[in-house]
């Protein structure tokens, strides 16, 4: 006890200086700028992706005959937009015949030119062939926005959809789903209602040269595709309803799936992750070892999931390299919980996002109907923190991965109280910007007085995000809608305040290290101050016991492992602030026990 007393007169913390420095201070955003892209009538927008220009290139489709949309050939086509690095509309395509067209994904190739995926019921206009009812549609574009090629892919029945991967050898791998058993469809499995995920590889110039059905008698959705490091390729499934086939182990009304194929398209392994009730897969994400994470939902709670807390709630997976199942994890409360994105942490660990609408089990509080929800876990999927963010209707959002620290939450939001400020009416775009330990530092809401919705798809270098979406509104933030609902895209650049902010530089001189919790490291606070530094605690020898050039790098107490007896140490810092001022300071330590 007189330790315990004698410890509590010298927990004195020693300043060692003040530094003028904008080191914490609160950030500002403005639309840099906007732009909308259509006609009178309605567009959508589904992809956008950054060009080596330094512009944009983004994908949706149109009903429009009028307006941006030129060159129409009737009903629904795709339209193809390219913006500069200001915004400016370089110009737009679309794409189509007299039926109907839908384009989902658009990438830049290596070779600088556009492709586009989608899909066509038509048999003119662009559009060369149809194999019949509704085919696969990949486009070909000059950085000018001229048809280069143009091919369809399919067979007598309907594909839907379409994803596009660039391979090392110039060419393309597609996912999407088919009901088709002849012409380019290979291996289908019939049944009552059946529809198969499709994946096939194209050459550079958009010749056919393997197909692969996937699926069994059962409906079998497609959702994402990705290339491993191995060369292959890993499809999930938003769901199989399969028991046969490709599909093996299925227990019930809806399993995820995934399915490992070489970069032949030879299946490798397959799993499915559920149980008796129904799961949906949303995200995939390989790790630096090979293996990979899946998220989905799942209302079950038997077979691979051992705990659901009622409804829907998040389910997160291990599957090992070789598609075995390592472990699940599930997320939430009482009512239906669902996230969509999932992105690495810089500690191994992992971010997911989306909403929910519990307020009980892991969900510690709601604002009302449906909150924008996010959760961090470490490497073996223990919750580290989780948080809310809304008002009293519905919000939710995809994770964004920033090239710097912390998340982006976007999507959208129809409350304008709780976390939700300025918002104008209706729905709008919404963005949350987090740290990395969950805190919000900034929150904007972007829109009119109509519907307007989107989010980001590509970070600029200059600290902007640029989403795209829809809107329906002409004022508020947007400006040049066409009528109707036009495409948008927008950009939103975060400035910092020019007026600068204290920041202190200190040090206990005193610690305990007997895991209390309080106190258990010696630490150095206010790091954020500091450039780059090197740290060194001497014991009265001058035997160095500890050094550091990480200022967030504490010291527990000990030396070459073993736990060090209660003494006086002496500490050397030598350091550079942002400020570029040096800093040299020592003093002396007590560890107390």
């Amino acid at each position: 006890m007189a330790r315990s007393s004698a410890y509590g007169t010298m927990t004195v913390f020693v300043l060692w200086g003040m530094i003028q420095q904008p080191i914490e201070a609160q950030v500002t955003t403005e639309v840099v700028w906007q732009r909308c892209i259509g006609g009178s009538d309605y567009e959508f927008g589904a992809d956008l992706e950054a060009t080596s220009d330094g512009g944009f290139v983004c994908v949706g489709w149109t009903s429009s005959v009028d307006g941006d949309v030129v060159g129409p050939h009737g009903g629904t086509e795709i339209l193809v937009a390219k913006l500069d690095a200001n915004g400016t509309l370089l110009w737009t395509r679309s794409l189509g015949g007299s039926s109907e067209e839908l384009g989902f994904n658009c990438i830049e190739a290596s070779d600088g030119s556009i492709m586009v995926a989608g899909s066509t019921y038509s048999t003119d206009g662009d559009v060369s062939q149809n194999h019949g009812s509704e085919d696969l549609w990949v486009v070909k574009l000059s950085q000018l926005g001229a048809i280069l090629w143009e091919h369809t892919y399919g067979g007598s029945g309907g594909e839907l959809g379409g994803t596009l991967l660039e391979t090392t050898d110039g060419g393309f791998v597609i996912h999407c789903s088919t009901t088709s058993d002849d012409q380019d469809v290979v291996g289908f499995h019939p049944g009552a209602g059946t529809s198969d995920s499709w994946v096939l590889k194209i050459s550079s110039s958009g010749i056919l040269e393997w197909s692969r059905a996937l699926g069994g008698s059962g409906g079998d959705s497609g959702g994402r595709l990705v290339q491993t490091m191995d060369g292959g390729f890993l499809a999930s499934f938003t769901y199989t309803e399969s028991n046969d086939g490709d599909v093996t182990n299925y227990h019930g009304n809806g399993d995820c799936w995934l399915v490992k194929l070489s970069a032949s398209g030879t299946i490798e392994w397959s799993r499915t992750v559920g149980g008796s009730q129904r799961e949906f897969g949303d995200a995939i994400l390989e790790l630096s070892n090979g293996d990979f994470m899946l998220l989905g939902m799942t209302a079950s709670s038997e077979g691979d999931i051992a705990i659901n807390q009622g409804g829907y709630d998040v389910l997160l997976a291990k599957i090992s390299s070789s598609g075995t199942l390592l472990w699940e994890r599930t997320y939430g409360g009482s009512l239906d919980d669902d996230c969509r994105t999932l992105v690495p942490a810089s500690d191994g660990g992992f971010v997911l996002a989306g909403s929910s609408r519990s307020i009980d089990g892991d969900v510690s509080s709601n604002a009302g109907e449906q909150d924008a929800w996010v959760l961090k876990v470490d490497a073996g999927g223990a919750i580290v923190w989780q948080r809310s963010f809304g008002g009293t209707l519905i919000d939710w959002g995809y994770l964004y991965e920033t090239t710097d620290a912390g998340f982006l939450l976007s999507g959208l939001t129809f409350s304008n109280d709780g976390d939700v400020n300025g918002q104008h009416g209706d729905e709008d775009l919404w963005f949350i910007r987090l740290t990395e330990n969950g805190d919000t530092t900034w929150q904007r809401c972007l829109g009119g007085s109509a519907n307007d919705w989107g989010y980001v798809h590509a970070q600029t270098a200059d600290h902007g995000y640029v989403a795209l979406g829809y809107t329906s509104s002409n004022d508020g933030d947007v400006a040049g809608n066409h009528g109707g609902r036009d495409i948008w895209v927008v950009k939103l650049k975060l400035t910092e305040p020019t007026e600068p902010l204290e920041c202190a530089l200190y040090i206990p001189n005193a610690f305990s290290p007997n895991n209390s919790g309080k106190n258990d490291t010696q630490c150095l606070y206010g790091t954020a101050c500091i450039s780059t530094m090197r740290m060194n605690i001497f014991d009265r020898w001058g035997n160095k016991v500890f050094e550091s050039t990480d200022p967030k790098v504490c010291w527990d107490g000990t030396y070459k492992g073993q736990a060090l007896d209660p003494a006086v140490f002496v500490y050397h810092l030598s350091a550079t602030m942002i400020n570029g001022e040096q800093v040299e300071r020592q003093g002396n330590i007590s560890l107390v026990r």
